[in-house]
């Protein structure tokens, strides 16, 4: 039975309704009066009856005269006539509150529903990512959030939307989810668990499950003015249960077209998925006036390798390659084997000054150690980079590619193991960065 709030200044009421009403529970504390669904006002405190609060349904007691105004939810009842049979009217307000209630989370169900309808239609794994994400939020009343699946070619979870500004890719397993935490989400009837730090700051966690399988997890960084309520945990986990499924769907979905668009050796994306992937990217910026960068990179003396050890060996090689790439690049960003021994990098919501610092990780990340690619073989082989940015060097995806091609080649021709920045037309050239 839940707690019905009593607002009243007079010692005795409580008392009274608990000896007429032994089956009930009251309470005069204002945090159970402002949670109460049902609150009983009386006489002398009719001030109330403006003030918000999750009251669905109040009582109040009148002495002859009603108070002006008559909010919606509220029952008037002579006083002298209520404490007669209160538990009449207490029962029937307390059904009362659990129709509204009931009628609520129909209300939301069917909105769910409209939602998976509209999922179903979607084919981007990362489109449905944002709905999902996005809708969590705003049940939870937050703002940021990031939305992880798990990456089987990868063997991680790795970002499938975000829009927090403060996220870090970290390469780990499930970036900055503690597995207690993730674990106590797992557990909890409410799919939802929140962690705290000494600072007030921390983060709720929102596992996505179909059976035994966790697909996915949604991070939410919490400030210390952040609050998650009982009632927002138990919309997000009704509402997390109704969506995992068309997820899962999709997921399995996009990861099987996935497949299509990988290159067979080194699985990383095809040239059929850079053009339509391209095209895409080109017109998201546009429509929401952002920016990103594409980096080729083109292996220096990947013949040698061939000439020396045979075309297996340089196979090995470009495949122990297309690792250091994706383990050096963020999970949003698209790794593509361009033709050959080039590669392409295209990265999201990337301006030139983080391209460059990208490449240079890549190419750190390249020379880092030889690569072992037999018993008794290890390759030491450097790339040359080349940065082009959308819209700063081209807005087409033609001279796009072109400008970043020619920003490759001049560091090839040159330096090599070097990263080159696409010419700004009248702009001065700029200097290739050496390791």
């Amino acid at each position: 039975m839940p707690i019905i709030g009593v607002y009243s200044s007079r010692e005795t009421l409580v008392p009274q309704l608990k000896e007429r009403c032994p089956a009930m529970q009251f309470s005069a504390d204002e945090a159970d009066r402002k949670a109460s669904r049902v609150a009983v006002v009386d006489i002398d405190s009719h001030s109330v009856l403006g003030s918000p609060g999750k009251n669905l349904v109040r009582i109040v007691l009148c002495d002859g005269s009603r108070p002006p105004n008559r909010r919606h939810g509220e029952i008037r009842v002579e006083r002298t006539e209520f404490l007669t049979s209160p538990d009449e009217y207490l029962t029937f307000a307390v059904e009362l509150a659990d129709t509204a209630v009931h009628a609520a989370q129909l209300e939301r169900e069917v909105t769910y529903l409209n939602e998976i309808h509209d999922m179903m239609a979607m084919v981007d794994a990362d489109a449905v990512s944002e709905r999902i994400t996005t809708t969590v939020l705003e049940l939870l009343g937050l703002r940021r959030g990031t939305l992880f699946l798990h990456d089987p070619r990868l063997e991680r979870y790795v970002v499938s939307f975000s829009n927090d500004p403060d996220l870090r890719e970290t390469g780990e397993f499930l970036p900055g989810i503690s597995p207690g935490l993730l674990q106590r989400a797992l557990s909890s009837g409410q799919i939802v668990a929140a962690d705290r730090g000494p600072n007030g700051r921390g983060m709720v966690v929102m596992p996505l499950q179909v059976q035994d399988d966790l697909i996915g997890v949604i991070k939410v960084p919490l400030l210390e003015a952040d609050v998650v309520t009982e009632e927002g945990a138990e919309n997000v986990t009704r509402y997390i249960t109704a969506v995992a499924q068309v997820l899962s769907n999709i997921y399995q979905l996009t990861r099987s077209r996935d497949l299509a668009m990988r290159d067979d050796l080194t699985k990383a994306f095809n040239r059929r998925f850079f053009e339509s992937y391209l095209d895409e990217e080109i017109e998201r910026s546009r429509r929401y006036g952002s920016l990103f960068s594409i980096i080729f990179l083109d292996l220096d003396d990947l013949k040698m390798v061939n000439n020396v050890y045979g075309h297996l060996t340089g196979s090995r090689t470009l495949q122990e390659v297309a690792k250091r790439i994706l383990s050096a690049v963020r999970g949003i960003d698209k790794v593509v084997r361009f033709g050959g021994d080039e590669f392409c990098i295209i990265l999201p919501q990337t301006d030139q000054d983080q391209a460059m610092a990208v490449a240079n990780r890549v190419r750190r990340a390249m020379t880092s150690s030889s690569f072992h690619v037999d018993p008794d073989i290890d390759i030491s082989i450097t790339a040359s980079f080349g940065i082009a940015c959308y819209p700063t060097h081209a807005v087409t995806k033609e001279d796009l590619v072109r400008q970043a091609d020619a920003a490759m080649y001049r560091v090839k021709s040159t330096t090599k193991n070097a990263v080159g920045i696409a010419e700004v037309e009248n702009a001065t050239k700029p200097a290739a960065t050496s390791p």
